[in-house]
């Protein structure tokens, strides 16, 4: 895999601190973005370029400015530690006047397989989404909720579906990702 490409994570993917992967620092979620900076026989180092809320820890690193679209978790205890992070910008939502920083930090996965795109795993959400939320109501359109909206409307109503956890996260990122205010230059 050329260093150069942009690809894609298929499943929740752990993060460790050091090559040897010997200590766990949080998780990349499935349906993320990375960029490979290096790699060894048994690992692979990415870069995660996100934004986080400054309240509290920062451990919830998300995709895009503002919206709740989580894309790493990382661990209270990695946090507390001045983790080697670089900021990259800071500003403040308008729209709840709270702060957040794009910052940047290198971390390092299991040896792993990426995708060159996400149109099965997009193609899946789509289908689960179709067929699970509309055994109560009619078909809502992705377009209906912003990203920040889909959160709440779609917990409400994740509990009347047979989806477990993980595909849970893959249709709510779908619908996030497909919102009214989603971003489609990327």
């Amino acid at each position: 895999m050329s260093l150069a490409q942009t690809r894609y994570t298929e499943e929740i993917i752990p993060l460790f601190a050091d090559e040897n992967l010997s200590q766990e620092i949080g998780q990349l979620e499935a349906g993320a973005e990375i960029k490979l900076v290096q790699t060894t026989v048994k690992a692979d180092q990415i870069e995660l370029n996100l934004w986080r809320k400054t309240k509290g820890f920062g451990r919830v690193w998300y995709h895009s400015f503002a919206k709740n679209i989580t894309d790493a978790v990382l661990s209270r205890e990695f946090m507390q530690n001045n983790p080697p992070l670089e900021i990259l910008e800071q500003k403040e939502d308008p729209n709840t006047g709270l702060m957040w920083q794009k910052v940047k930090m290198n971390v390092w996965i299991q040896k792993s397989d990426f995708s060159n795109d996400l149109t099965e795993f997009w193609a899946n959400a789509s289908d689960t989404f179709k067929s699970e939320c509309s055994v109560c109501h009619k078909q809502r359109d992705p377009k209906m909720h912003d990203a920040n909206e889909w959160v709440a409307v779609f917990n409400g109503m994740v509990g009347f579906t047979d989806m477990d956890k993980e595909t849970q996260k893959q249709v709510l990122r779908y619908l996030q990702m497909n919102a009214s205010d989603a971003d489609t230059t990327k």
